[in-house]
């Protein structure tokens, strides 16, 4: 493919990616129910989010609770309740708050790269690799969350289309000689890899020399799925 043409395919990413990353940030639990309020309320929500995500780290779904994360965060329960009535509606907007957060570090990896979008998608596997060292315990929460009945499933689902298009989008740049059909089958075993890494890096010793070379691996086992290698 011409320098021409990966500029044209990377343009094309970028742009779809911009788009659904915009539709999460008009989404943002913090934004919504700030807006309008003083920068004193804003602090105040995105404080009660930040304790929901360190409790439901920590304990999960089921250990959970609004007097929890209102004394994590600080504030009263009642306080907590006006913006969060229920726990549903504070796990729903936890995720959400942190799933937005996720996609933006993903576009920060390559949004001012100028190497070949296959560069730019591994670049971004990679980033997996290394945020999975660090937020293994918050997915195994989620995913534990997601099956536990129907509706949380279909939050946990939703949460993962932006980011599933994300990857989609950069697959299709790196190789736009594949279908529809083959794009999604590339993204869909590039989501089972990455997934696979955050589970196995999580439960293994963290000084396993196995792990000390966990990026170069999952790049060299992308750029194989990418290409049917």
């Amino acid at each position: 493919m011409s320098r021409a043409q990966q500029n044209i395919e990377k343009r094309k990413a970028i742009g779809a990616i911009r788009a659904h990353l915009n539709v999460l940030r008009e989404h943002r639990p913090s934004l919504i129910l700030s807006n309008g309020k003083s920068a004193r309320t804003r602090a105040k929500i995105e404080q009660i989010i930040r304790s929901a995500r360190a409790v439901f780290t920590q304990a999960g779904h089921a250990g959970l609770s609004l007097r929890k994360v209102a004394a994590h965060a600080g504030v009263a329960v009642g306080n907590l309740n006006y913006y969060f009535p229920t726990k549903r509606a504070l796990l729903d907007a936890m995720l959400r708050e942190t799933l937005a957060n996720y996609v933006e570090e993903h576009l920060a990896q390559f949004e001012a790269d100028s190497d070949s979008p296959l560069d730019i998608l591994l670049n971004v596997i990679a980033f997996y690799a290394r945020n999975a060292k660090a937020s293994h315990q918050f997915f195994y929460q989620m995913w534990g969350y997601a099956g536990c009945d129907e509706k949380a499933m279909e939050t946990v689902r939703s949460l993962y289309q932006p980011i599933g298009r994300f990857v989609y989008y950069l697959v299709r740049a790196a190789n736009p000689e594949l279908n529809d059909a083959e794009i999604r089958r590339a993204t869909l075993q590039i989501f089972a890899l990455e997934e696979g890494y955050k589970l196995f890096m999580g439960l293994g010793p963290r000084d396993a020399d196995v792990f000390a070379t966990a990026e170069e691996d999952i790049r060299i086992l992308t750029r194989q799925i990418v290409f049917a290698e």
